[in-house]
């Protein structure tokens, strides 16, 4: 049987009230389009797009049930989301709700701590969400043991290296001297969309940030009964797809704190302010001029990935013993 049901920690309730109120924020068009990306991922990366139909699913740290409505049109028997979150859970419901789905199900609940019996599902997503708890080992022991023997996970780890994770830290720093409400307004300063709003505040405000070296997340998923892995390279769609998608990301990320700066309230959150913007304009230069580089003949496309990205975000499916 399951593990009972235990109070939520001081880390976990932070990051379920950060995650609970950005997705709120998504309107049907965009929410919509996020569901709709993860099949476009999951046909992409090789997956067989019939995988769902007859399976018993569960989304591990779902927010806003995107993925959990997902693999539901994608076939899923029935699937169960769980949260931290009431209030992401409550936006989840709804809307659930609207689409009619009968057979997609939502729980409060840790994802180191699963309410779930042993062996009760063919597949679980856990997307985004082990870097953020106190115990990664603990949570994927969790998922180990609710899979069935044979099922399988997608895992979705941040990876190590490179400029963004390691510039992203010390904004944090800034970040939280000034607030979540000021770099708020600055994101609507901005003219940041929902999803962009969502991922900026959560880098620089969850509680707890991890990254992993390939090695590392091998080592994890050896030790919590996955000896079998294949990672997912061919279609990231997101930041990390090449040195100029990364480019493009810190000139977005510099708009954030250029916006702070001309609504900042006081000489201090002024000067904060300028620190992230000009620390965002120094990464800028540098991944301009590694681009240089290589298209100079200087150094090799692999070495331009390495110096930027990294070994970038760990996406995965692994096989339970």
């Amino acid at each position: 049987m399951g593990t009972m049901p235990v109070a939520k920690t001081v880390v976990e309730e932070q990051t379920g009230k950060l995650f609970g109120e950005l997705w709120t924020h998504y309107d049907e068009e965009l929410f919509q389009q996020s569901v709709a990306l993860f099949e476009k991922r999951w046909v992409a990366n090789g997956e067989d797009p019939e995988f769902f139909r007859g399976k018993h699913c569960l989304d591990v740290g779902c927010g806003g049930g995107r993925f959990c409505i997902a693999m539901a049109k994608m076939g899923a028997v029935s699937v169960k989301g769980v949260d931290v979150s009431p209030t992401g859970l409550e936006d989840a419901r709804m809307r659930v709700a609207r689409e009619g789905l009968a057979n997609v199900a939502f729980e409060e609940a840790s994802a180191l701590s699963l309410p779930f019996a042993d062996g009760q599902f063919d597949f679980v997503c856990c997307s985004g969400v082990l870097h953020h708890t106190a115990g990664v080992e603990r949570g994927l022991r969790e998922i180990h043991r609710v899979l069935k023997p044979g099922g399988s996970v997608y895992l979705l780890l941040y990876g190590s290296g490179g400029m963004f994770w390691p510039s992203n830290y010390v904004l944090r720093a800034f970040a939280g001297l000034l607030g979540q409400e000021a770099l708020r307004r600055s994101a609507a300063a901005a003219e940041y969309p929902p999803n962009k709003r969502k991922s900026v505040l959560d880098d620089l405000f969850v509680p707890i940030l991890e990254t992993y070296t390939s090695d590392r997340v091998g080592q994890l998923l050896r030790d919590s009964g996955f000896p079998q892995w294949r990672t997912w390279d061919a279609a990231r769609m997101d930041h990390e797809g090449d040195a100029g998608a990364m480019l493009g990301e810190m000139e977005t990320r510099r708009r954030l704190w250029e916006a702070a700066e001309s609504t900042a309230s006081g000489q201090a959150a002024s000067t904060l302010a300028r620190h992230g913007a000009d620390l965002c304009e120094s990464v800028i230069r540098a991944i301009r001029n590694l681009i240089d580089l290589h298209q100079a003949g200087q150094i090799s496309e692999q070495e331009l990935r390495d110096a930027v990205i990294g070994h970038g975000h760990h996406r995965l499916i692994a096989t339970r013993s």
